[in-house]
């Protein structure tokens, strides 16, 4: 083949359009479908994410409710941010309800906590860090703690799963009863002494 006729061929290839299009999408296709698809696992996640933060608030709200608390009713509790949680999957979820009492000096101590199987309850008398404006002498708040190990649909050869929430929640009992040595009002569970006698 000489130099002219394979000029020609190139010029008559550059001015071929037929199939133009179908190579573009060829390109484009891959480009396309990796978007749709980190797109949707970035949504699934934000709602994910929502979610865990809607089931601890529900967790905080409804175990500030009442006192005493029995046992059963903590496993309703536990059932009922469950189904916050929908649709996605309540094995991934780990959740803990712990009381925390403020003693006179400022210190934060668990009275009592409560976890499903997959969470880890606190300690009694487990000393806890709490924000200045929460830690008020004399008082307690309810404790409410949950994270969901988040797998992707598409991207978790990527990215691997996310641990979404784990960050407390604090919510100041609403009937709580003043008992214990000190007459801190709190959320007593029942067959559990009250605090600050830990």
């Amino acid at each position: 083949m000489t130099t002219s006729s394979k000029a020609r061929s190139w010029c008559r290839f550059r001015r071929d359009t037929e199939g133009f299009a179908l190579v573009e999408f060829a390109v484009a296709l891959p480009v396309m479908l990796v978007a749709y698809c980190g797109t949707v696992d970035v949504a699934q996640m934000v709602m994910a994410n929502r979610k865990v933060t809607q089931l601890t608030l529900a967790l905080a709200d409804l175990s500030a409710r009442h006192s005493p608390l029995p046992p059963a009713e903590i496993d309703n509790i536990f059932k009922a941010a469950q189904a916050v949680l929908m649709p996605f999957d309540s094995a991934n979820i780990s959740m803990v309800i712990s009381s925390v009492v403020i003693d006179a000096e400022g210190i934060a101590k668990v009275c009592w906590s409560n976890a499903p199987p997959n969470g880890q309850a606190l300690a009694r008398g487990t000393t806890v860090p709490l924000p200045d404006s929460i830690r008020v002498p004399s008082t307690s708040v309810i404790m409410a703690k949950a994270s969901y190990t988040y797998t992707p649909m598409f991207g978790n050869v990527l990215t691997g799963t996310f641990t979404l929430g784990g960050d407390p929640i604090y919510t100041r009992p609403r009937s709580g009863q003043a008992v214990g040595s000190a007459s801190i009002e709190q959320v007593v569970r029942t067959g559990t002494l009250p605090c600050p006698d830990f």
